[in-house]
């Protein structure tokens, strides 16, 4: 039997590894409560075999974190993202793609909580890093570049509503388009919108 061969910790680590694997499967199946039950499980084993801030623990925290926000949780999901970006900075650095990876899903949170501030922040901080890293037109720089469009587009639309200054909403719906643009072309209709709501 090789399996018998493998040692305990190895044996253990696989067997998380194939837990994760599921939970993630159930997350995308939208079973949501089996799957938060399963990575909490994961965490936990994880904890126990590794010590400080292992790589393995800190993707299921995260896979963790998205369930949560799924669910609603949002003040605890804003909270285990904000540690596991915290503990991959210190382990990886700031600007390591899991790092920035992290810290988007963090921004997607605070969007969902309405700290729309503090979401463009960190897309306008990830976009700008990624841009670095990975590149102008890697999926994961056009896919902050459109989530930053999206609450700034939401940031116009609170200006115009709230009879905030016609400079301030025109120009956060210019910001909206160029970072469509920068995902989607020029001839998007959300970039298009955009542009004409800039400058009425």
């Amino acid at each position: 039997d090789l399996w018998a061969a493998v040692p305990g910790s190895e044996r253990d680590a696989r067997a998380l590894g194939a837990k994760n694997s599921l939970a993630i499967v159930m997350r995308r199946q939208n079973e949501l409560e089996g799957a938060k039950a399963l990575f909490e499980a994961v965490v936990e084993g994880y904890e126990a075999l590794y010590v400080g801030e292992d790589p393995s623990t800190l993707a299921a925290k995260g896979n963790l974190a998205n369930v949560m926000m799924y669910q609603g949780d949002l003040v605890g999901a804003r909270g285990l993202h904000e540690a596991v970006a915290e503990a991959k900075a210190r382990r990886l650095g700031p600007r390591h793609v899991e790092t920035l990876t992290t810290k988007h899903n963090l921004a997607n949170v605070m969007c969902k909580q309405g700290d729309l501030p503090g979401a463009r922040a960190v897309y306008e901080a990830v976009a700008e890093a990624q841009t670095q890293q990975l590149g102008p037109r890697h999926a994961n720089t056009l896919s902050t570049k459109g989530n930053l469009g999206g609450v700034l587009q939401k940031m116009a639309k609170a200006a115009e509503r709230n009879g905030e200054q016609r400079a301030e909403a025109a120009g956060l719906y210019r910001a909206a388009a160029d970072a469509y643009e920068a995902k989607y072309g020029p001839t998007r209709p959300s970039v298009v919108s955009c542009r004409a709501k800039a400058r009425e």
